[in-house]
């Protein structure tokens, strides 16, 4: 459907001065105007990690693929990885300042995301996060690395002027829909879930501000001794497991929402839904979909967030539907995303208050006798399959009902009262979520007449 019309008399012979724009669009016009805008918001917003050195711009295009899809599905999932990611670059910056204080947000957000590598003999280097990176340099494992602003900037393949378009055209159409009750016109379910992403996106263009786009290479960190000798100087077998890099040890930090996500994704792998990488250990690079935990106060801002996210879904509670039914579903779904976010995250704020309380500080007490380490080190016995215990068939049940990875990982064990949450509402909320999207497209087939009247001030700003 396009209502499209022609300024009288232009079909006719004879040349004509200025003439105005017709006060119209189609239905084309809608799709393309919020597709378009919806790409930009997402496209022009993820920021992945560092691929593993022997990958490059195709391991980029991948991951930025990915996360596009992961935008596109849940974006309040990616203001979710933002946000964890900016509190982890912010604590590096509080860690670093007393003795290296060129350190950065920037740095901590190069770092976390494999910017820098360590390399140790007889083993490919791999990525260490900013806190691996202090506690080498703090037991002169290696000599910190004089990593300039500059250097930082020379690695980053931000556009300004594609997010200058972005910003233009999300400027362009937040105006244009939010003007059309104003004039008492119509507006479609569609351009309301495109407002709903530009939000999303200026929250991940917040806390990604300074995180680095499409790094190619890392830096390249020498040690100066064995692995073992780092490994056994804090008690551990350098002989052991680990899941990652050899520093686990030092770093490792998993919450709810990481589990949450691991223990899915893992399950959709097993379902052949999505691809399976083969793992590499050491891990040559951090998977882009690194969910962080958040600081205390920022749980609280994610929970906000993301609630006014699907509350802007509510907008549309009274529009026009093709039928009655529509309608009733459409209530039904948005209604009911908003209550799952309110109960996901009121239940995702208690997990995590409680897991900070159990935690130790990671900064001991002025009192404390340590003269070595600035911060303390968990203890952890690595596992080794030639002293672990044999399992019984009960306990290799147990174990695959609450770990789906594929190594069988204990740091993404989830306890079954969590999952028997936690399953049912997501397995809503992505039914919810494609009715919404479906409905955004089948709805176009019959809209009022006044929507498609275009605000006239509009088309004077710059757009696509």
């Amino acid at each position: 459907m396009n209502c499209s019309t022609t300024v009288p008399g232009l079909l006719s012979g004879g040349t004509r001065g200025w003439v105005g724009q017709s006060n119209d669009r189609g239905t084309l016009d809608i799709v393309v105007s919020s597709s378009i805008t919806i790409f930009l918001c997402i496209w022009t917003t993820v920021c992945v990690n560092v691929p593993s050195p022997e990958h490059g711009v195709w391991a980029i295009f991948r991951d930025r693929w990915h996360m596009f899809c992961l935008g596109l599905l849940g974006p309040e999932f990616t203001v979710l990885l933002a946000i964890g990611q900016y509190c982890s670059a912010r604590a590096s910056v509080r860690q670093f300042k007393a003795k290296y204080n060129i350190w950065t947000v920037k740095h901590g957000f190069f770092a976390d995301m494999g910017g820098i590598h360590l390399q140790v003999e007889n083993l490919k280097s791999f990525p260490i996060t900013s806190k691996q990176l202090y506690f080498l340099a703090e037991h002169d494992f290696i000599a910190f690395p004089h990593i300039t602003t500059t250097m930082i900037n020379d690695k980053n393949k931000s556009d300004g002027l594609t997010r200058l378009i972005a910003s233009l055209q999300i400027l362009w159409f937040t105006l244009s829909t939010i003007s059309r009750p104003i004039k008492g016109y119509a507006t479609t379910t569609l351009e309301i879930t495109t407002l709903a992403y530009i939000f999303c996106a200026w929250a991940s263009m917040f806390f990604w501000r300074c995180k680095p786009m499409d790094v190619q290479d890392p830096i390249m960190v020498p040690c100066k001794v064995p692995l073992a000798a780092i490994v056994d100087h804090h008690g551990h077998s350098a002989a052991g497991h680990f899941h990652f890099t050899p520093l686990d040890f030092v770093d490792r930090q998993e919450w709810i929402g990481s589990k949450l996500w691991t223990y899915y994704v893992s399950l959709l792998r097993r379902m052949k839904i999505i691809y399976v990488y083969e793992k590499e250990l050491p891990a040559r690079h951090f998977s882009s979909f690194n969910f962080m935990p958040p600081d205390k106060p920022y749980v609280i801002l994610i929970l906000m967030i993301a609630c006014s996210y699907s509350a802007i879904f509510l907008a549309a509670w009274n529009l026009h539907f093709p039928t009655d039914l529509e309608r009733v579903i459409w209530r039904v779904c948005t209604a009911g995303t908003m209550g799952i976010v309110v109960c996901g995250g009121v239940f995702e704020v208690v997990g995590i208050l409680i897991e900070l309380h159990r935690r130790r500080p990671f900064f001991p007490d002025s009192d404390s006798n340590s003269e070595h380490q600035p911060y303390e080190i968990p203890v952890l016995v690595r596992s080794h399959a030639l002293v672990a215990e044999p399992k019984t068939r009960w306990q290799l049940l147990l174990q695959n009902a609450q770990n789906k990875t594929e190594d069988k990982d204990p740091y993404f064990d989830i306890r079954l009262r969590s999952l028997l949450v936690t399953t049912p509402l997501c397995a809503l909320y992505c039914l919810f979520r494609a009715y919404i999207i479906v409905a955004d497209i089948i709805t176009l087939r019959e809209l009022p007449a006044s929507a498609f009247l275009a605000i006239q001030w509009s088309t004077y700003i710059p757009h696509i």
